[in-house]
C-alpha cells in the first residue's frame, strides 16, 4: 500500500539573531518562502560541524538531491508544487519582475556594502558575530567568502572609484529611490500584489529587515526608514508577526539552542570519527596478521 506520509526535507541556514531568523539574506529568503508555502522541512543551523562539513548555506536537501542558493531552491520548491505566484495576472508578474530587479540592483548592494565592505560595521558588528556563532574554521571561510563576494560586487559597480564614502553615498541614493518606489507601490496594502506574500515580498523583506534590526553604526538609511517609509517598516513587522514570530522567539534560533544543536551534532560527528578510526584499526590489524606489513 502506498504511503500517504508527506516527505520532510532539510533546509540548512545561517543562524539568526537581533530579531532576524538568519543573518544571511538568502537564508532569510529560503526560510520565509518555506514558511509561507508551508514546505515541510527541518531547519538545520550552520553552527555545527556536521552541517558545516557536508553542506553550504543556504542549501535544501530533498532525498539525494541537494540544491544550493535561493534561486535554485525556489525552483525546487516550485517543482514540488509550492508556488506563491498562483493568482497573479500577467501585468502583476511583469511588475513583480521589474521591482525585484530594482531591489536586487539598488537595495542589495547597499546591504552588502554595509555588512562586508564598510570597515566599522564589518569589524565591530558582523565579523565578531560570525566568529562567535559559526564553528572554526568554517567561520573564517564563511567570512572570507562573503566578504569577497561583496567586494567583487562593489568593484563591478564602481570600477573607477576608490573612496568608500563616495561609494556609500551613491549606494544610499540608489537604495533611497528603491525604497521610495516600493513604499509607493505598497501603499496601504498588507503585501505588494496578493493577500498573501509572493516572491517579491520575500525579496524586499530579506534586504530591508537587516537595516531595521541589525545594530549598524552610522548608516544613514536606517534612520530614514521610520521617517520616510513607515509602511515598509510596518510591512516587516507584519511578516514577522504572521510568518516568523515563533521562529524568532523559539530556542531554535536562540544562542542556547545553537549550543544544544552543536552538542547534539557533535555526538554524531564523534560517532563518525570513532567508526572511522575503528575501521582503520581493523584494516591495520588484518594486514599485520597476514604479514603484509611489518612494524
Amino acid at each position: 500500500m502506498a504511503s500517504n506520509k508527506i516527505p520532510k526535507y532539510q533546509l540548512n541556514v545561517i543562524p539568526g539573531d537581533y530579531g532576524l531568523v538568519s543573518l544571511d539574506p538568502e537564508c532569510v529568503q529560503c526560510i520565509l518562502y518555506a514558511r509561507i508555502a508551508k514546505v515541510p522541512c527541518d531547519i538545520k543551523l550552520y553552527s555545527s560541524y556536521m552541517v558545516c562539513t557536508f553542506y553550504s548555506t543556504p542549501s535544501f536537501v530533498n532525498g539525494k538531491r541537494v540544491l544550493n542558493g535561493y534561486v535554485d531552491i525556489m525552483k525546487e520548491f516550485r517543482s514540488l508544487h509550492f508556488n506563491l505566484e498562483f493568482g497573479m495576472n500577467s501585468k502583476q508578474c511583469s511588475q513583480s519582475l521589474a521591482l525585484s530587479s530594482m531591489v536586487f540592483h539598488k537595495l542589495r548592494p547597499l546591504l552588502e556594502f554595509v555588512m562586508w565592505v564598510d570597515k566599522r560595521n564589518n569589524e565591530d558588528v558582523i565579523n565578531p558575530w560570525f566568529m562567535k556563532f559559526l564553528r572554526f574554521p568554517f567561520n573564517h571561510n564563511y567570512i572570507k567568502g562573503r566578504k569577497q563576494i561583496a567586494i567583487d560586487l562593489i568593484e563591478a559597480l564602481f570600477p573607477f572609484e576608490d573612496s568608500p564614502e563616495v561609494i556609500k553615498d551613491y549606494l544610499t541614493k540608489g537604495a533611497t529611490e528603491c525604497l521610495t518606489s516600493l513604499s509607493n507601490k505598497l501603499g496601504k496594502d498588507d503585501f505588494f500584489f496578493l493577500k498573501e506574500p509572493t516572491a517579491l515580498d520575500i525579496l524586499v523583506y530579506s534586504y530591508l529587515a537587516p537595516f531595521i534590526k541589525l545594530p549598524f553604526i552610522s548608516v544613514e538609511i536606517v534612520n530614514m526608514i521610520n521617517t520616510l517609509w513607515p509602511n515598509l517598516e510596518a510591512f516587516v513587522k507584519r511578516i514577522d508577526a504572521k510568518y516568523l514570530g515563533d521562529l524568532i522567539e523559539r530556542s531554535m534560533f536562540s544562542k542556547r539552542d545553537i549550543v544544544n544543536q552543536q552538542n547534539d551534532d557533535e555526538v554524531s560527528y564523534s560517532a563518525i570519527v570513532i567508526l572511522t578510526l575503528s575501521a582503520v584499526s581493523l584494516i591495520v590489524t588484518f594486514v599485520m596478521n597476514k604479514k603484509f606489513l611489518k612494524l
